[in-house]
């Protein structure tokens, strides 16, 4: 028998086709924030070797976004913090939706309804990501997209309509903090908060590993004042270099590389994914210094026998007028390089095979190639890769971190002179 005090709510409780709707774009938006997650280690890992399939051009592209600071949130994918949050709302959805408690099912639908807002804010954000690097990202529209229609369905659930939100979220703050509201349920905030809490937690434990091992435990700071603390070489850069990037820009980024040297693989498929967040601002240029005697006289032995000829090869595909193609082929066959692989490369480009195989043993080609191994010499440079910005020699190629931390340094540098001077930046958006 119930007590004469105790009150029982004869308030419906939430809508079950809105939950049921929430329920299904939440299978969706997890499954690309799975694909996206996925995508972002790929990246991180091996660059892009391998361009994403939801990577159309450079306008649309996964791959300018996953490469870039924005993908990663507290040292952990970004995508992942998503999946994190389309699991628990399809875990609390059906949960609202099917029991018989209407008070825990409105409690339950409104958490989840307050968790979709700030999934709405925090995709405005990334949105705000977006325009910042200029392209569109179609898997992150679609989680965005997602957030969006979820929260409206949530208010739907509520029975609420949507100009009765803000006073739903005022009564629903009193709740939190204890004080008098007009709601027919009690918000809860110890069981969801700590609901959400360990999730979270438990999301950020399962990729602490990754964590670990894609962050470099370097002092920033330290290396920082170490690499200005360089006197800048001075190298000859003409219209024979390749160039990617703004050709006016006012950082200058110089990759002395061999095509045969696996650190190099590494290099060339991570620098230019980490630039895409830089490309007005920079210009990379890419010389040879193939660890090959026949044709580097610097060297006491030849570590990449083929490397020489390869080097040559990116030559004579910068005069086709497709160099940076070319030059990710032939990273990703470096294993095979042989004389038959690069003619069929640059068959495979619609070129002439016997002109290009008369390239390759050209005299204005060797003659590049041996200048920009010159270059190299007179720089003293011995190790494959350098990278140098601005003249001073990178010490840690292989660390995003860094080379993000030093482009931005030299970027404050050009701003501070230019604001001291007085002089007007340009703006320019021609690449090459």
């Amino acid at each position: 028998m119930k007590s004469k005090h105790q009150v029982v709510s004869k308030e419906p409780g939430p809508l079950r086709w809105p939950l049921w709707s929430t329920f299904v774009c939440c299978l969706f938006g997890g499954g690309l924030a799975w694909y996206a997650t996925k995508l972002t280690m790929k990246v991180a890992k091996d660059g892009l070797a391998n361009p994403a399939g939801c990577s159309i051009n450079d306008w649309i592209s996964c791959d300018t976004v996953l490469a870039s600071t924005y993908a990663t949130l507290l040292g952990i994918p970004t995508a992942w913090w998503g999946f994190l949050f389309y699991l628990g709302l399809a875990a609390a959805t059906p949960f609202a939706a099917l029991t018989k408690n209407t008070g825990r099912a409105r409690a339950t639908t409104a958490a989840g309804f307050i968790l979709s807002l700030g999934a709405v804010l925090f995709s405005l954000y990334k949105v705000y990501h977006l325009w910042v690097l200029k392209v569109l990202c179609p898997v992150c529209a679609g989680m965005h997209l997602l957030n969006l229609v979820i929260a409206l369905l949530l208010v739907r659930a509520l029975r609420l309509s949507y100009l009765g939100v803000g006073n739903f979220l005022v009564q629903y703050m009193k709740g939190l903090f204890g004080r008098a509201h007009n709601l027919n349920f009690s918000p809860q905030p110890v069981v969801f908060g700590a609901l959400v809490i360990s999730l979270f937690s438990l999301g950020n434990i399962t990729f602490e590993k990754y964590n670990q091992t894609t962050q470099l435990r370097t002092a920033i700071q330290e290396a920082l004042d170490a690499h200005f603390a360089q006197q800048p070489i001075g190298l000859k850069i003409d219209s024979s270099i390749p160039l990617w990037g703004n050709p006016d820009a006012r950082i200058t980024i110089v990759e002395f590389s061999d095509f045969e040297c696996p650190h190099c693989q590494f290099t060339a498929f991570h620098l230019r994914g980490l630039l895409l967040q830089f490309r007005e601002d920079v210009r990379l240029h890419f010389m040879n210094y193939p660890l090959d005697k026949s044709i580097n006289g610097y060297v006491q032995r030849t570590i990449h026998p083929h490397a020489g000829l390869a080097a040559r090869a990116g030559v004579c595909a910068k005069k086709q007028g497709d160099f940076w193609s070319y030059h990710d082929d032939l990273f990703r066959n470096q294993k095979q390089i042989n004389r038959k692989l690069l003619i069929e490369l640059a068959k495979k480009r619609g070129w002439d095979g016997a002109e290009f195989n008369a390239c390759l043993d050209s005299e204005p080609t060797l003659r590049q190639v041996r200048l920009e191994i010159a270059q190299a010499g007179n720089a003293k440079l011995t190790n494959t890769p350098t990278i140098i910005i601005n003249g001073r020699i990178v010490k840690f190629p292989k660390s995003s971190d860094f080379i993000r931390a030093v482009i931005r340094e030299e970027l404050r540098r050009i701003r501070a002179n230019t604001a001291y001077h007085g002089i007007q930046p340009k703006t320019v958006t021609s690449r090459d």
